[in-house]
């Protein structure tokens, strides 16, 4: 078999051709590269918002998702311990603390089977201008387990920060103790108060 001199120069001349699947379509190096460059540059950009979500955390967060709904207040749900209830008529309280039993001085007598309880409670009027709203002992009670009711300050004993009954001014506020007089095998207790057309529950014991 013999080959012209043509043809010898002609097929040491052409180039050996990519490979390309049978069936396919070669894709040119420039297209790789670029692809590869553009997903290396999302990479990076993934990994900064990352890290800055991690530096900044939540008020970024909140800037790039969007505003969040405020959960709306549970008026019916028991306000824990040290926590701030808010009523209808701009009044708002807050249980500091509950002392049980309460030691007295003095010949103060008791029921069989009964004890004093302190609770001492913060209240503030959320309202800027308009009247005071009135605070008044007769306002709270407390309720437990047992079923009793109990009124609060008892006319056999008193104490100089008694809450008795007092005007709360726009922006005002007003620390006072409340006494009971409960059943001492009484458990569960909640604290009551009655504001405006509204009432407000409140635990008296630190939930685990």
């Amino acid at each position: 078999m013999s080959f012209s001199k043509e043809s010898r120069y002609r097929n040491i001349a052409t180039p050996t051709p990519y490979y390309q699947p049978r069936g396919g379509r070669r894709v040119p190096p420039g297209y790789l590269l670029a692809g590869a460059v553009a997903l290396v540059a999302l990479l990076c950009c993934a990994c900064g918002v990352l890290l800055l979500g991690v530096q900044f955390g939540p008020p970024l967060i909140s800037s790039l998702t969007g505003p969040t709904a405020t959960p709306t207040v549970n008026k019916n749900a028991p306000v824990p311990l040290k926590t701030k209830g808010l009523a209808d008529n701009g009044a708002e309280l807050t249980v500091t603390g509950v002392e049980r039993p309460l030691k007295v001085e003095g010949n103060v007598t008791l029921p069989p089977n009964y004890e004093f309880m302190l609770v001492t409670v913060h209240l503030h009027n959320t309202k800027k201008t308009g009247t005071p709203i009135k605070i008044a002992a007769a306002d709270f009670t407390v309720k437990g387990d047992g079923g009793l009711t109990y009124s609060a300050n008892p006319k056999t004993v008193t104490i100089p920060q008694l809450l008795t009954q007092a005007d709360l001014p726009p922006n005002g506020n007003l620390d006072g103790e409340l006494i009971f007089q409960i059943a001492s095998n009484d458990s569960g207790l909640k604290l009551y108060w009655q504001a405006g057309k509204s009432t407000r529950e409140f635990l008296l014991k630190a939930q685990p």
